[in-house]
């Protein structure tokens, strides 16, 4: 791994990966070039541990090609040409994507029946951000990109959602109520970090 060694006006040292194959370490400029071994000699199971996770996750993302081909509950589902009947685009494939934001429509409906949790509106979101979210007016919003998500994970983000609708908060209450209409929610949440490279790449 190559790690960049940047010394500057600070007190303490700082080691943060950028891929799995980079990472930059933040010195003190008086820190000596043996603190610093020290210091990625005690980090040093740490760093294999997390760039390995990094590994993974670029390899995972690296299984999805969206010049070419649509995504639909987490499986390639054709070609993107296919689907946009012309020539394939990001703006075509938004269309697309757009196009079923119906189903995300639908299953909110069907959740919110079974949990008992309410919403006056739900709206599409573009954001490069994040996967939804629930305001005070009772208006949520649900990135559109979810529909290339497996379905459980979608289950998951409307949930959340709706949880906000009486917790506007993550406190321990909030996971214990997500918990009781959507089972193993934490899990979920970790399985949905998996797909956050999703948000940029359309």
């Amino acid at each position: 791994m190559k790690i960049e060694i940047i010394k500057e006006k600070r007190r303490t040292l700082c080691l943060k990966l950028l891929d799995s194959k980079t990472a930059i370490l933040k010195a003190p400029r008086s820190c000596s070039d043996k603190k610093i071994q020290e210091f990625l000699e005690s980090k040093r199971n740490w760093l294999t541990k997390t760039a390995q996770k990094l590994e993974d996750a670029e390899s995972f993302a690296g299984s999805f090609d969206f010049d070419k081909y649509i995504y639909l509950n987490g499986k390639q589902a054709g070609t993107l040409e296919e689907a946009v009947l012309g020539k394939a685009s990001k703006a075509g494939a938004k269309k697309f994507y757009l196009s079923l934001f119906g189903t995300l429509r639908q299953r909110a409906e069907e959740l919110s029946k079974l949990s008992g949790l309410k919403y006056k509106q739900i709206k599409p979101t573009n954001s490069t951000r994040i996967w939804g979210s629930y305001n005070v007016k009772g208006e949520m919003k649900l990135n559109w990109r979810l529909v290339i998500l497996p379905e459980e994970l979608v289950t998951y983000v409307i949930c959340h959602e709706l949880c906000h609708s009486i917790h506007f908060d993550h406190k321990p209450k909030f996971w214990a109520d997500l918990e009781k209409i959507c089972p193993n929610c934490k899990i979920k949440r970790k399985q949905l970090e998996n797909y956050g490279f999703v948000l940029k790449a359309i």
